[in-house]
C-alpha cells in the first residue's frame, strides 16, 4: 500500500486517483471526509475511532481486489493528527494511537503532497494559513515516528512522475 498524507488541499484525493488509473488498479479514498461530511463537521472522538476503523477496512477490501499497488489518500496519522488540531481529541483513545502507530510498517511508502497548488475553498477546508499549519505537523509527526517519506512538488503529472521514480527504485 502506497499512502499519500499532507493538510487539506494538497492534491491527495487527486493523486491517488491519478495513479490508480494509471497503474490500473485502486484508490481509497479519504474515509473521513465523509464521515465529517455526514456529521456537518461536529465530531466526537469516537468518530475519529470510527474513522481510522473505516478507513482500515476499505483498505482491506480494496487490498483484496487491488493490483500491485494500492493507493491510500490518507492515513490514521492524519485522522489522530486533525482530531487533535481540530479540538475535538484532547486525549486519544489507545485504539486510534495504535492505528496511528502502525502506519510505520502499514504502507510500503509515504508521499508527502506538497501545498505548492494552488488552495481550493471547500466547506470542509479551514483556510489557506491553516493548510500550511497543518503541513507542517504532517511532516514533523512523520518525523518524530522515524517514518521515512517523500514530498512530491508540482502538477498531477510531475507528481506521478516522481512517485513513479521512487516505486521502480524500490
Amino acid at each position: 500500500m502506497i499512502v499519500f498524507v499532507g493538510a487539506e488541499s494538497t492534491g491527495k484525493s487527486t493523486l491517488a486517483a491519478h495513479l490508480a488509473r494509471e497503474f490500473d488498479t485502486l484508490y481509497v479514498p479519504e474515509i473521513g471526509r465523509f464521515i465529517w461530511e455526514e456529521k456537518k463537521g461536529q465530531l466526537t472522538v469516537d468518530d475519529y475511532v470510527d474513522i481510522a476503523v473505516k478507513h482500515r477496512e476499505a483498505e482491506a477490501e480494496a487490498m483484496a481486489r487491488a493490483r500491485r499497488y494500492l493507493f491510500v489518500d490518507t492515513s490514521a496519522l492524519t485522522t489522530l493528527l486533525l482530531g487533535y488540531c481540530f479540538g475535538h481529541i484532547e486525549h486519544a483513545p489507545q485504539e486510534l494511537l495504535g492505528y496511528a502507530d502502525d502506519c510505520k510498517h502499514r504502507y510500503a511508502h509515504h508521499f508527502v503532497c506538497a501545498d505548492d497548488i494552488p488552495y481550493e475553498t471547500d466547506p470542509a477546508r479551514e483556510n489557506e494559513a491553516w493548510r500550511g499549519r497543518i503541513q507542517r505537523l504532517v511532516i514533523e509527526d512523520l518525523e518524530a515516528r522515524g517514518i521515512p517519506y517523500t514530498v512530491v512538488r508540482g502538477s498531477v503529472a510531475e507528481r506521478a512522475a516522481q512517485v513513479r521514480r521512487v516505486l521502480q527504485a524500490g
